[in-house]
């Protein structure tokens, strides 16, 4: 358990507390006020993220992230305006009940969790530090999160293409050229090699899943995608096409790899499970790690601090 574990556990530990103080009447109206909130965030932020990036350009990546938690805490503000209104019409001694206050604890929780997955998605969208970000990622609580948190990203990335690399969830179709460009570059990311053997049980228990036989751990295809990888990060764009024109085909002819079939998904993602996830909600990717005709795996992960983990994941045939 780190730091960020013991900060999760007192918002939901103060959510609680506050379930207590307030009764199960007042915390539940504030956590539909909570719910509310949200709800009108995600439709009301694009339009002071449009001002600031106009007005403020210099904000860049955390315009975003900015226009939305200005735009919540606005909110929170009117609802709960709102919400004590209400409670102006309820009997004050009907507060005060022992039963109020005590089933008042479960909306408290659940209050305490929302606001948890907030901080999760916060911590891990933000470029705020290599260490803040590596200590995110080892969160046992961030990890439980991560699934609401990324609910969150996708609801974002809805609204704006850009979230995905403010959020640093991005993935590029198989097979395609298209070229993101990144705002950051890091110049020597270690290899992750602990990361790559998880993926790969990630990968085998999905095809497991699918009623196929599972993929061999590739060194030589190994090779290859953590090459492709750290480049990505050296020259700060994200392809399947180098900036010198070469495709994933060419990376592995070039390194001496025979294949028949071959093909290649990347992602950078702030943590190994919102990766695995998004490649498998991802047609493209989902279709490569199903293919049955692929039986060899490589997969090169680098940890880019705070900027996220850069994943190639290198298939060829038999």
């Amino acid at each position: 358990m780190n730091w960020v574990d013991i900060l999760l556990l007192i918002v939901v530990a103060y959510g609680i507390w506050d379930g207590w103080q307030k009764g199960f009447i007042l915390e539940l109206l504030y956590l539909l006020s909570l719910v509310i909130s949200i709800a009108v965030t995600f439709l009301l932020y694009p339009y002071p993220t449009i001002f600031i990036n106009k007005y403020i350009p210099a904000l860049g990546s955390w315009a975003l992230p900015f226009a939305f938690i200005i735009t919540y805490v606005l909110m929170r503000v009117l609802t709960n305006l709102l919400t004590n209104k209400t409670l102006h019409r309820i009997p004050a001694e009907t507060h005060d009940r022992w039963d109020n206050k005590f089933l008042g604890m479960l909306p408290g929780f659940l209050n305490g969790v929302a606001h948890a997955v907030i901080v999760a998605a916060l911590l891990l969208a933000l470029p705020i530090s290599n260490k803040v970000s590596n200590t995110t990622r080892e969160s046992r609580f961030v990890v439980l999160l991560s699934v609401p948190a990324e609910w969150i990203e996708t609801k974002l990335s809805l609204v704006f293409d850009e979230v995905e690399r403010t959020m640093n969830r991005l993935t590029v179709k198989p097979g395609s050229d298209e070229t993101v460009l990144l705002p950051f570059t890091v110049i020597a990311p270690p290899s992750r090699a602990d990361l790559e053997i998880r993926m790969l049980s990630w990968v085998n228990a999905e095809r497991i899943k699918a009623g196929l036989n599972t993929v061999k751990a590739d060194p030589e295809l190994t090779a290859v995608a953590r090459k492709h990888s750290v480049d990505m990060f050296q020259r700060g764009y994200f392809s399947h096409i180098s900036p010198d024109g070469k495709n994933p085909f060419d990376r592995m002819n070039n390194d001496g790899v025979k294949f028949t079939n071959a093909g290649e998904n990347i992602a950078l993602a702030p943590t190994l499970d919102i990766a695995h996830s998004g490649l498998m909600h991802s047609p493209g990717h989902r279709e490569n790690i199903l293919r049955p005709e692929f039986g060899r795996l490589g997969i090169g992960i680098v940890d880019g601090g705070k900027y996220g983990l850069m994943i190639s994941q290198e298939f060829r045939n038999h």
